[in-house]
């Protein structure tokens, strides 16, 4: 559940850490934690507040990881506890704007900048460690040994929805996945894993800064690529994005069945959390979102609209 602290007690915690704090400002936060802007020390900081320590462990990590390279991950000062269950990390602030605020003609010049940074993370040696999924930021070793089981990990099994038809549509779509994942060669390489707007900033048609690694794993780079995908036909920004990065990755191998099955994933995943959440709206939307992939795949250039990106209007499933 997302911390509800007030800006008082925040300020407060951060007070007794830094001394004097100025230029307070509460902003954006995410779907489980808050942040705040604020000056102290003579510095530009951002606090965000949640009720999980592991990624803000992994916020510290992709710090030291990235230090010094074409990635801007801001400096991480501290990682530690506000109370029972709630923990800080409080890091450096990298300044430009979140894409969400710029016009379309900005988001279509910044899209190239946006996979150059999925490129240059997916390029992270990771020689010294082993296995797929969210890894331990301390050894970087991954929990699944295959990313066909990380895919596997992400999902229920069984499937018990209200609806019969719509458990047997979320059953199919998984099996459908799993086949897929399985036949494809092991792709291994680090991803940030939610890379969307919300998670980057921007300034002058260049990414400044990149937050919040809690969502990253050792797998397949085209995973960012299909969360924009996925949610291409109900967000624009994403659509922006999906559009280049399919223009841009048509030569890698397998390319359509790797989106096929990693935008089911994504899909699955957000009709699970949207059911444990009884966020009614968003579930049906997903599944009306998913609803065509048990089709084979049209082409990635000529069926985008027809298949890719497609989504059912409301109550056609049950038509």
């Amino acid at each position: 559940m997302k911390t509800a602290l007030t800006d008082e007690e925040v300020a407060e915690a951060m007070r007794a850490r830094l001394g004097p704090v100025s230029r307070w400002e509460r902003l954006p936060g995410g779907e489980m934690s808050q942040a705040f802007a604020f000056r102290a020390d003579g510095r530009d900081l951002v606090v965000r507040v949640g009720p999980r320590r592991e990624g803000f462990d992994k916020d510290a990590w992709a710090a030291r990881r990235f230090r010094d390279t074409a990635v801007p991950v801001p400096e991480v000062l501290e990682v530690g506890g506000l109370g029972a269950g709630v923990y800080c990390c409080v890091s450096e602030r990298l300044g430009g704007v979140h894409l969400t605020g710029c016009d379309e003609a900005e988001q279509r010049r910044t899209a190239p900048a946006v996979r150059a940074v999925a490129d240059a993370i997916a390029e992270v040696d990771l020689s010294g460690s082993t296995g797929f999924g969210s890894f331990d930021p301390e050894t970087e070793q991954g929990p699944h040994p295959t990313w066909a089981a990380h895919l596997r990990s992400l999902l229920p099994d069984p499937w018990d929805l209200d609806d019969p038809a719509d458990t047997a549509l979320t059953e199919d779509l998984a099996s459908i996945a799993d086949d897929i994942a399985l036949s494809l060669p092991e792709v291994r390489r680090l991803v940030h894993g939610d890379l969307n707007a919300g998670n980057f900033t921007v300034a002058d048609g260049a990414v400044v800064g990149v937050f919040d690694w809690e969502a990253a794993v050792i797998g397949d780079p085209l995973w960012e690529a299909a969360r924009n995908l996925l949610w291409a036909p109900v967000m624009p920004i994403a659509r922006i994005q999906a559009e280049y990065d399919l223009d841009r990755l048509s030569a890698e191998p397998n390319l359509s069945e790797r989106l096929r099955c990693l935008v089911i994933v994504n899909g699955l995943w957000a009709v699970e959390f949207y059911r444990q959440a009884a966020h009614t709206p968003a579930m049906e939307l997903m599944l009306n979102r998913l609803h065509g992939f048990r089709d084979d795949p049209l082409p990635l250039d000529t069926g985008r609209d027809a298949y890719w990106m497609r989504l059912l209007p409301p109550g056609a499933r049950r038509a």
